[in-house]
């Protein structure tokens, strides 16, 4: 017991362990290292949405009776969605929204989804804006698996 004590005493008595305890803690962290960069190696950046393009590229509204309330009914867009190479993208959610664009008389949201070569067409618009002599329509796409979302606007243009 007395040299147990002794030992706790001596200053140096803990310095001679500290090596090997190095020793260990880099062996350690060396393998931790090794296993981590291991499961790494296998990870892909995930895909993304590379261009999103509107046709036509803007939208004209017109004030047909005076009453500052600029019109269009009959509209058709046509968005195409592609990843970074150009390939379209099919299944993307594709969203509209701004410068009160609806489907005819329903004032619900405007969306659909892509189908083959990241296409799809809207048909039967309407859009209105008061007052004023421009705004956009704001495309929002989302595909599940791909990285980030992706948005354009549309010029609306009142005449």
């Amino acid at each position: 017991m007395r040299k147990l004590k002794a030992i706790r005493r001596d200053r140096q008595a803990g310095i001679e362990g500290l090596p090997l305890q190095l020793m260990i803690m880099v062996v350690i962290a060396g393998i931790g290292t090794t296993i981590i960069l291991g499961w790494m190696s296998g990870l892909q950046a995930p895909a993304a949405i590379g261009s999103v393009h509107a046709s036509p590229g803007e939208i004209v509204l017109n004030d047909n009776d005076g009453d500052g309330l600029f019109m269009a009914d009959d509209l058709s867009i046509m968005i195409t969605v592609a990843d970074p190479s150009g390939k379209g993208i099919q299944g993307a959610s594709v969203m509209l929204e701004g410068a009160g664009i609806s489907y005819g008389s329903n004032q619900g949201s405007v969306h659909s989804i892509t189908g083959e070569g990241g296409r799809v067409t809207f048909t039967d618009l309407q859009a209105s804006l008061t007052g004023s002599s421009f705004g956009y329509v704001t495309v929002t796409v989302v595909k599940s698996g791909y990285s980030s979302s992706m948005m354009t606007q549309v010029p609306v243009i009142c005449e």
